[in-house]
């Protein structure tokens, strides 16, 4: 508990003291009227056995010069978007950046492949350090993947050479992407559990790949920009010799044009944000997809068997569920957040099976009913570095308690077995909004947290995107998308295994304020 206060503690001072003066004052007066609001097409190879190349449009931001060529703190760049600053000779540039990675077996029907688990999106954040005292700029980047799909990381080393004309900038690029052993495996390695005659177990160590890479951009005049980028990556062997891969790169390409069209209120306004209620009150509807697997080991000591609620006990993966939220805000830049939603599921199976939950066994053909109930409420503080005519930038720190219960019965062998989990976990975390003239915002917050304390480990991801809609000064209603996931473990009798949660799909809501 002493890191997360020591954490929360550094965060407000950075509020009021580190992120004060000429910095502060630059990120306030940025002007998101110098971007582009675009639709994109693009395309990429998929190395997996069988797998069909992918294709799909989306919207995009972009400005009408490349980022290799401005100081610009908002950054968006092959597939990135994070936080920079450039120093003031312009030659270093340091980051936070994140992207989102989409790989996956796609819809492959190869013997290869079949019966074997997907590989789900995730999201990846990291440091970046730039130097670009030369012609040739030097760019490394470190990915860690923070939504627990696995523990593995990447890194990349770029090479490249931004060329800008009077009306466009091309900039070719040469990049070494290494990634660890986790990450192979989770990619392209074969579980032993999962292996087959035509799918021998496979782990992989870590492996190297070499891209070539050119994006460009030409500007048709001060208000339209068409854009694009192409790569090829040559593959590792260690990725080449997993019995799942049958291609030795990947390629990737996309066009888009965009367009300029000043939405945003002009910066020379009054600098506040559109007029919003000192308290607000969201209710809404959660389409939940979960997934739920917990382990709860024997009090002997003996380690349990994994169990996955949706899978094996046939709990329902998909439930609608009641969303709750508020907003007390303290001043222009001060915020209190609370927020709390429940997720029940009852089922009835028989198991095609053997399954061990604690000291129970419950044998292969046995009729089970099984009660789940996960209960998150959540609260926290949150300072806003920015609240502008055009947006909004804050960090926050708060408590997100879980409280996870699930009840196994059998009325044929007159069995009950019980395992619950409740803890507050601290996090820290960021939220930002633009607002589109003074009746539309676009908002989105992310919140963290890892622990390892007091006979606890685990981690928490909270993510949510959502588009708001303002009728009245008093009503509103918007529609996003929601992700939650947590895993945590603990030797404490009321836990004794390990849970592992997540949570995500579409929201729909109406919020009330005065």
């Amino acid at each position: 508990m002493r890191r997360a206060s020591f954490i929360t503690s550094l965060l407000l001072l950075a509020s009021e003291t580190a992120l004060a003066g000429p910095l502060l004052d630059y990120i306030r007066s940025y002007d998101l009227n110098d971007y582009a609001i675009g639709v994109a097409v693009a395309g990429a190879g998929n190395p997996y056995i069988g797998a069909e190349n992918s294709s799909f449009a989306y919207p995009y931001p972009t400005a009408l010069r490349d980022s290799a060529l401005t100081n610009d703190w908002l950054l968006i760049r092959d597939g990135d978007v994070g936080l920079r600053w450039v120093s003031n000779d312009g030659e270093w540039e340091l980051g936070l950046v994140g992207r989102i990675q989409t790989l996956s077996l796609g819809d492959s029907d190869a013997p290869e492949l079949e019966g074997i688990n997907d590989r789900e999106w995730t999201l990846e954040t990291g440091p970046m350090v730039g130097w670009r005292g030369w012609p040739v700029h030097i760019n490394v980047k470190t990915y860690a993947e923070v939504t627990d799909r696995h523990e593995g990381s990447t890194s990349s080393l770029t090479l490249s050479l931004p060329i800008e004309f009077s009306r466009g900038y091309l900039v070719p690029s040469l990049e070494m992407n290494h990634q660890d052993s986790d990450y192979i495996h989770y990619y392209f390695g074969v579980n032993p559990a999962s292996a087959t005659p035509l799918r021998p177990a496979y782990s992989g160590e870590s492996a190297t790949n070499f891209a070539v890479k050119a994006r460009w951009g030409y500007a048709l005049n001060d208000k339209w920009l068409l854009s694009g980028a192409i790569a090829y990556e040559k593959l590792d062997s260690v990725i080449e010799d997993s019995p799942i891969v049958d291609d030795d790169s990947i390629w990737s390409a996309r066009a888009g044009v965009a367009y300029n069209a000043d939405l945003f209120r002009p910066r020379d306004y009054d600098f506040s944000a559109p007029e919003s209620p000192r308290f607000q009150f969201r209710i809404g509807g959660f389409r939940d997809k979960a997934r739920t697997k917990v382990v709860r080991d024997a009090s002997s000591g003996i380690p349990g068997f994994e169990i996955d609620i949706e899978d094996i006990l046939g709990a329902s993966e998909d439930e609608t569920v009641l969303q709750v939220e508020s907003i007390i805000r303290l001043g222009n830049y001060h915020r209190l957040e609370f927020g709390y939603f429940e997720l029940g599921r009852d089922s009835s199976t028989t198991l095609d099976r053997d399954v061990s939950l604690g000291d129970s066994f419950f044998p292969e053909g046995t009729q089970v009913d099984t009660e789940v109930d996960a209960s998150i409420y959540m609260a926290g503080y949150s300072y806003s570095l920015i609240r502008d005519s055009q947006k909004e930038l804050g960090i926050m720190a708060g408590i997100h308690f879980s409280d996870f219960d699930l009840i196994l019965r059998s009325s044929t062998t007159d069995q009950i077995e019980q395992t619950s989990g409740n803890t507050p976990l601290p996090v820290i975390g960021v939220h930002a909004a633009v607002f589109i003239g003074n009746k539309t915002t676009i908002a989105g917050k992310a919140q963290i947290f890892r622990t390892d304390f007091n006979n606890f480990e685990g981690s928490l991801n909270y993510a949510a995107l959502d588009v708001q809609y303002r009728f009245t000064k008093a009503m509103s209603a918007g529609i996003g998308y929601n992700y939650y996931g947590m895993q945590l473990s603990s030797e404490k009798s009321s836990v004794n295994g390990r849970f592992d949660v997540r949570h995500h799909g579409p929201t729909a809501y109406v919020s009330f304020g005065f």
